[in-house]
Order: C-alpha cells, then sequence, then structure tokens
C-alpha cells in the first residue's frame, strides 16, 4: 500500500502558455529550427527530465534557479503540490 505522490514530484511542465504531461513537453520542444523535435520518441527510455537536463545543458539555460528563464523559452517543472487537477493541455492526461 503506498502513501500517493511526494509534494515535490515533478508532474508536468509549464512551456509557451501551456500545461503540458512530460511526454508532451519533449515533443513541444522546438529544434533550433523553431520546428518540434520529433525524435523523442526514441529516447523513451530516459525520463523527460533526463532528457530536459541535457538539453537545457546545451542551450545555457540554468534548470535549478528558474527566476533566469521564462516558461516561454524553456520549460518549468509543476509538482504534485501545485497541480490541483490539472491535465495535459496537448493530450488530455491528468498530470
Amino acid at each position: 500500500m503506498g502513501y500517493g505522490r511526494k509534494a515535490w514530484e515533478i508532474v508536468g511542465y509549464t512551456f509557451q502558455a501551456e500545461i503540458l504531461c512530460p511526454a508532451c513537453t519533449l515533443i513541444a520542444l522546438p529544434t533550433g529550427e523553431g520546428e518540434p523535435f520529433d525524435g523523442w520518441e526514441d529516447l523513451t527510455h530516459m525520463p523527460a527530465e533526463d532528457n530536459l537536463t541535457e538539453l537545457a545543458a546545451g542551450f545555457g539555460i540554468d534548470r535549478d534557479d528558474e527566476r533566469t528563464f521564462d516558461s516561454g523559452d524553456f520549460p518549468k517543472v509543476i509538482h504534485s503540490s501545485d497541480s490541483n487537477g490539472e491535465t495535459c493541455d496537448a493530450c488530455g492526461e491528468d498530470l
């Protein structure tokens, strides 16, 4: 018997004025040409956080200090404690 989610568990992201689940966040990320990157499906063995951390490093973004970037430029996390029955704007799944 589990106790449910931890308050600090990452359940989704805000990106470009949308609330997205981890999978849809990765799909929504643009490549250098501004087009969505369609290769993320091949990286499903890696958690979204690992993908985002690697990508942020390439863009010089400090994910540990979300005040240094805008959610219009790079996804910001939504923790379980901040999600009040939210659903993904792209796929409709519960966060």
